[in-house]
């Protein structure tokens, strides 16, 4: 397995980060503008839920993440699926919809809450720091599969780079969405966007030694537990394709 060259790489990344940082002042951060959406607090959001039974509020992460903890009764429908094919919203435009996700620094919350904007939704909101603003309000979480947390190897890029060359049972699994992965990835990776893993990770071939990466290496751990729940035997790149972009950059 052979991996880009230095310059090809950092030349292929830079658009990922560049949309990065335009997905987050489209959500406000930094805030020029108000956004064209309605950002709610935890209590509100629950005021809400109590009091209008025609309300959705969706988590915005992957199916794996959102049965393994979401906010009860909220639907799992990952931000990559609304962006594709937002006739999986109601049909009724006018419809109360919450889009949240599982982190204050997360911008998946207001991807999809402006692709419902963007769609002619009127009535779009956005949890305000996500998952841990509810938590620290003193609000229950749900689980409705939990998965058990494995004991998941990290390996620094300078390492994989390394590893890359001398083994032959390494596959790279890329969990980034289809576009990130087109912009820039490591030669010789596979891409199985984790919005999608809990429905085709049955295709990985399990002869292989699984080295996950994303963005920047927060959310492989977790996949990394389920693959292991599936017989995989998994790694994970620290730090994600920002690490190895750093690398690749020399720094």
């Amino acid at each position: 397995m052979s991996f880009m060259s230095r310059n090809t790489l950092t030349r292929l990344v830079m658009p990922a980060a560049l949309m990065f940082t335009l997905t987050l002042a489209a959500c406000g951060k930094p805030a020029e503008a108000p956004p064209p959406w309605k950002v709610i607090d935890a209590p509100t959001l629950r005021a809400m839920m109590a009091s209008d039974k025609d309300l959705l509020v969706f988590n915005t992460m992957s199916e794996i993440e959102c049965l393994d903890h979401r906010i009860p009764g909220t639907k799992c429908l990952a931000c990559e699926e609304i962006e594709k094919n937002v006739t999986l919203l109601p049909a009724d435009k006018n419809r109360d919809l919450v889009f949240y996700c599982e982190s204050a620094q997360c911008y998946r919350s207001c991807r999809g809450a402006g692709a419902a904007v963007k769609a002619g939704y009127t009535q779009v909101h956005v949890l305000d720091r996500g998952m841990p603003a509810w938590k620290q309000a003193g609000y229950s979480m749900e689980t409705v599969e939990r998965i058990p947390r494995g004991s998941i190897p990290s390996v620094r890029a300078a390492d994989l780079s390394r590893m890359i060359a001398e083994r032959k049972d390494l596959l790279l699994v890329d969990l980034r969405s289809e576009s990130s992965y087109r912009e820039g990835h490591i030669e010789g990776a596979v891409n199985f966007p984790l919005y999608r893993l809990s429905r085709n990770y049955a295709e990985i071939p399990m002869d292989r030694t699984l080295v996950l990466l994303d963005d920047r290496g927060f959310r492989t751990f977790l996949a990394g537990s389920y693959l292991e729940m599936k017989g995989y035997k998994v790694m994970r790149l620290f730090g994600g394709m920002q690490a190895w972009q750093e690398m690749a950059a020399g720094k």
